[in-house]
C-alpha cells in the first residue's frame, strides 16, 4: 500500500495535467497565426488517406480546405451558437474564433484525387494514393 505522497502518484498526477494543459493549448490561438488548431487524426487504407478533424460547432461555410505541395491546409473561423452570444461568460472552454491546421501528407498522396465531407462537427478529406514502387513498363516509341 503508497502513502498519500508516493512519488509515483505524484508523477502520475502531473502527467494528467500536462495532458490536459496540451489538450487546452491546441485550443488557444498562437502567438504566430492567432488561430486555434483543431484536433485531427490521419489514418491509411490501401488506397487512400484520410484525414478527419473535429470542427464542433462550425458550419460548412465557415470551412475552406485547400491542398498543394503535399500539404493539407484547413482554416476558418466559429462563432458562438445563436441566442448565447448576448448572455455573458462564466466559464469557457470551447474553441472559438479563427482556426486554422495543416497537415504534411506522405510522399505518394494523390493531391488530384481528393475530396472532403462535413458532418457533425466533424471534416473528413479523403486523399488518394499513387503507387509506389513495384515495375513499371516502359513503353518505347520509334
Amino acid at each position: 500500500m503508497r502513502s498519500e505522497n508516493h512519488p509515483l502518484d505524484e508523477m502520475q498526477a502531473l502527467m494528467r495535467r500536462m495532458r490536459a494543459e496540451l489538450q487546452m493549448q491546441r485550443r488557444r490561438p498562437s502567438a504566430r497565426s492567432g488561430a486555434w488548431q483543431p484536433p485531427l487524426d490521419l489514418r491509411a487504407s490501401d488506397d487512400a488517406y484520410v484525414v478527419a478533424i473535429d470542427l464542433p460547432g462550425a458550419r460548412r461555410e465557415q470551412i475552406e480546405a485547400t491542398a498543394e505541395d503535399g500539404v493539407l491546409l484547413v482554416r476558418g473561423e466559429v462563432g458562438m451558437p445563436e441566442g448565447l452570444g448576448e448572455a455573458r461568460r462564466m466559464r469557457g472552454e470551447r474553441a472559438l474564433g479563427r482556426f486554422a491546421r495543416a497537415v504534411r501528407l506522405p510522399s505518394d498522396a494523390d493531391m488530384r484525387a481528393i475530396e472532403a465531407a462535413f458532418s457533425d462537427g466533424v471534416l473528413r478529406v479523403r486523399v488518394g494514393r499513387r503507387p509506389v514502387g513495384g515495375r513499371i513498363t516502359i513503353e518505347i516509341g520509334s
